[in-house]
């Protein structure tokens, strides 16, 4: 009993540490533009600035926390767990652990010194918070636990934990592979636009995981279902293998590659309804959304409440998460003239 007692105390503990990351990295990361307005505007419209801080902390909890439970908690506990078998006198080694997960998280920010002080401030506050909730007591209830409960219960136990080991380890390794990934392309090799050339919508450093979705699918061709013939036509780039889809990243990169290699916009209608996508007569090739800079926006939306996540399209726990938001839409932006795509991006409707 008193083995799975601990577990949830640092299972719990973790959970809250993970949420907190999220909270604090948004809000170290809006301070520095919080401090540009204190100085250039005046004192009575500086509460613009403190109202921009408090909405960090809120997107941080809303829509950071849940992407980093979903893809921190499984390894950070299979780590923490090493580190309950002997007991520290001092929370530095939580806060190595802390560190690196919190750049693995924030896609390795080290060419941006304001997110990386964000990333070092936050996670040196959580491994603190996890020293003093939980890692202060590691160490010592192995013994107690050896004491009190039977050699029947205990073997039992061990054998579930094995089990469980077992399953997180075979988690974790997918998390490390793609966890070496982004430390590819941050420190060793940048990958190129492919085909067609990719971009994103702000003008900014790609991300980490960008990158990796930019390595992992280089042209069309590697977007689409496998068949005998790499074969480009114009029914065959609605092809999409969305199987092989595991994040927003992936997505927006695939769904450019593909409806970049059109030659104009009036495909995009056709392309968006043959992926399940539902296009709004105010946003399709034939009208589409004319931006306040001339360039044309055409808009696919997928009802995640009616037809659940669109991706990943497997794992009950990683659909569960997908389906946390109903709605799902995809925004392609053309140029002026309609026969070059420029960006495509992902949007959530949430509750």
């Amino acid at each position: 009993m008193a083995t799975l007692v601990r577990q949830l105390r640092i299972a719990l503990v973790t959970i809250l540490c993970i949420v907190v990351f999220a909270a604090l990295f948004e809000f170290f990361n809006a301070v520095p533009t919080y401090l540009s307005l204190s100085d250039h505007i005046e004192r009575g419209s500086a509460k613009s600035g403190s109202t921009l801080v408090f909405e960090a902390l809120v997107w941080g909890l809303l829509f950071r926390a849940p992407g980093y439970l979903f893809n921190g908690t499984v390894p950070l506990l299979i780590v923490l767990a090493v580190t309950e078998w002997r007991s520290t006198k001092t929370w530095l080694p939580y806060f190595a652990i802390w560190l690196i997960a919190g750049l693995l998280a924030t896609g390795f920010p080290i060419t941006d010194p304001l997110r990386l002080a964000a990333a070092l401030l936050a996670a040196a506050a959580v491994s603190y918070l996890y020293w003093l909730l939980a890692g202060k007591s590691a160490g010592g209830w192995p013994q107690v636990w050896r004491k009190r409960e039977p050699a029947s219960t205990r073997k039992l136990v061990n054998y579930a934990a094995y089990v469980l080991l077992a399953y997180l380890g075979y988690q974790l390794s997918g998390f490390l592979y793609y966890g070496g990934k982004l430390l590819w392309v941050t420190v060793v090799s940048e990958p190129g636009p492919g085909t067609p050339p990719f971009r994103a919508e702000y003008k900014r450093e790609l991300t980490a995981s960008q990158k990796v979705a930019m390595m992992d699918f280089p042209d069309p061709v590697s977007c689409l279902r496998k068949t005998e013939t790499d074969d480009l036509s114009k029914d065959r780039l609605k092809e999409m293998d969305w199987e092989r889809i595991d994040n927003d990243e992936e997505a927006n990169v695939c769904m450019f590659r593909l409806l970049g290699s059109y030659e104009d916009l009036s495909y995009a209608t056709d392309w968006f309804k043959a992926q399940g996508f539902d296009v709004p007569n105010a946003f399709s090739s034939a009208r589409p959304y004319i931006e306040s800079d001339g360039t044309q926006r055409v808009v696919g939306v997928y009802s995640i409440r009616k037809n659940g996540p669109k991706f990943p399209t497997k794992g009950v726990v990683r659909r569960a998460f997908g389906s946390i938001p109903y709605g799902m839409s995809v925004n392609a932006t053309w140029s002026k003239d309609g026969k070059q795509l420029l960006w495509v991006n992902t949007n959530y409707s949430t509750l």
